[in-house]
């Protein structure tokens, strides 16, 4: 016995009709008399008279109705509140605010066409602070520049990013041949803060070559970076997430691979805890924003 045949059988008792029936159950009518037949075959009793207009309850079946109707009810009303929680309830993820800002707008405009009524909050947060709203419970996702993370945590690659140095047109370090960190150190530069997973491993980077860099400006905001590179006022090194091809009119955008390895920019959920059905929606959509080429490669944007 199964709840569909149930359920069938409770909504032709209701509608009196098999027809009315599976059009409501949006079945076919052969399917609905099947469900109706196997019950009766399982109970060894008929529950319809089937020659009456509308349909009527033997004995036997109104018994049955009045056993089950409350548990087809009581299902019917939870797979109802299921849906609305799935439909409507928020998903809340901790993101670099670079990746929120340049790289999640496809995903984030796919959701919300396919779950209008689901909120999205958005934590802006640096790598350490990801980790623990995730492990917490406070965000149900972190999205993260890297794969290196602790064990505690499951993590699902969405795309690769690179470190990219970038200057004013005419610069003189584009002419300096291959970067090198001594190179770098060599020019004034305007970096993200030391919380963001670029500004790491420069400083990383720099600390094990016992060399030091001249900051003349920090801030988290990509756009007034690139503002600022663009006239003349120093260097940066950017995730490659964060330029555009319209960039490459004002900046000369240059890979790092030589100085940096790729990154994998993922979804981090920390592991064990079951995902609700509206952050498993989220990240579907995610997966399939970035198959899609929602971000662009360092490859696409700096100048052959």
């Amino acid at each position: 016995m199964e709840f569909r045949e149930l359920r069938t059988f409770c909504i032709v008792s209701k509608l009196g009709s098999v027809s009315a029936a599976a059009r409501f159950l949006n079945l076919g009518q052969p399917a609905a008399t099947k469900h109706l037949r196997k019950l009766e075959g399982e109970l060894g009793v008929e529950l319809l008279f089937r020659g009456r207009r509308p349909i009527q309850l033997t004995s036997a079946g109104a018994a049955l109705l009045e056993v089950v109707n409350p548990l087809v009810e009581g299902i019917s009303a939870l797979e109802s509140f299921t849906y609305n929680l799935e439909h409507t309830g928020p998903v809340n993820i901790a993101a670099p605010s670079v990746l929120i800002t340049l790289a999640l707008h496809d995903s984030v405009t796919g959701f919300r066409r396919k779950y209008p009524k689901n909120l999205i909050r958005f934590w802006c947060c640096g790598e350490p602070d990801i980790l623990r709203m995730v492990a917490e419970g406070d965000a149900d996702l972190g999205i993260l520049l890297t794969a290196d993370v602790p064990a505690i945590y499951d993590f699902s690659p969405l795309f690769a990013i690179e470190q990219a140095l970038i200057a004013a047109k005419g610069h003189p370090v584009n002419t300096e041949g291959e970067p090198t960190f001594s190179s770098l150190a060599r020019w004034p530069m305007i970096l993200m803060s030391p919380l963001t997973r670029t500004r790491r491993l420069l400083d990383e980077a720099f600390e094990k070559r016992g060399l030091q860099y001249d900051l003349v400006m920090e801030t988290d905001s990509i756009e007034t970076i690139k503002q600022y590179i663009a006239g003349g006022a120093a260097i940066s090194i950017l995730p490659d997430a964060t330029l555009s091809a319209r960039d490459t009119t004002e900046l000369d955008v240059s890979p790092l691979n030589s100085l940096f390895a790729p990154d994998q920019v993922g979804v981090v959920t920390l592991r064990g805890k079951p995902l609700s059905n509206t952050t498993r929606n989220f990240i579907t959509e995610l997966e399939a924003g970035f198959q899609h080429n929602s971000v662009q490669t360092l490859g696409e944007v700096a100048p052959t």
